[in-house]
């Protein structure tokens, strides 16, 4: 089902990803404002020489989601770029599942394993814990560092979460920490005079 409102009518999702080269936020961008396209909200991130890019877009009525993919496909193509483009129709999130909750971050690490993601994913998910964003780094011998990011319900239990995630890193022959966001921002925050 989806969640449209009168405000978000027209609004859509832009998702571009394929090998990181210089231009692609150009030609997307660049592309966008040739369809009287304005850019709300965008986000980019390279992985190893991948690119992947998300923004929140507002078109035009008359122009379809399928001529601005075709569009954008286009220049990207023009541009001798690899990527990927879709776009689809934004759904607005559900409001009491977005106000009821603070953010923490949960940070793993230890020996990498390929099942750490999926395990602290699902604990996540059993107590109904968004995860917002989530970042996974390797270290030095054969060690990854995992954070989540994740928007936790006033409704769950952190003692006893803690307690979960604790045990259950243990148990994988892995360490974690769980902070309030706002805590991890002030500890690890980086001054420049």
């Amino acid at each position: 089902m989806q969640n449209t409102t009168e405000e978000n009518i027209g609004t859509v999702v832009v998702a571009v990803i394929g090998l990181d080269m210089p231009g692609i936020v150009a030609a997307v961008t660049s592309a966008l404002a040739e369809n009287d396209c304005r850019v709300e909200e965008i986000s980019q991130v390279t992985l190893k020489g991948q690119f992947a890019l998300i923004g929140i877009v507002k078109k035009p009525a008359a122009l379809t989601n399928e001529t601005l993919e075709a569009f954008l496909r286009e220049r990207i193509a023009e541009k001798k770029l690899r990527q990927s483009v879709l776009v689809r129709d934004f759904q607005s999130p559900d409001q009491k599942r977005e106000a009821a909750g603070e953010p923490y971050v949960v940070s793993i690490w230890g020996e990498d394993r390929g099942d750490i993601t999926a395990t602290f994913a699902k604990i996540f998910a059993s107590e109904g814990i968004n995860i917002e964003s989530l970042r996974a780094l390797p270290l030095e011998n054969g060690e990854s560092l995992q954070f989540f990011e994740v928007l936790m319900p006033l409704s769950v239990d952190r003692r006893a979460l803690n307690a979960v995630l604790r045990e259950r890193a243990r148990a994988c022959g892995l360490r974690c920490n769980i902070q309030h966001r706002d805590i991890f921002e002030a500890i690890h925050r980086v001054q420049v005079d």
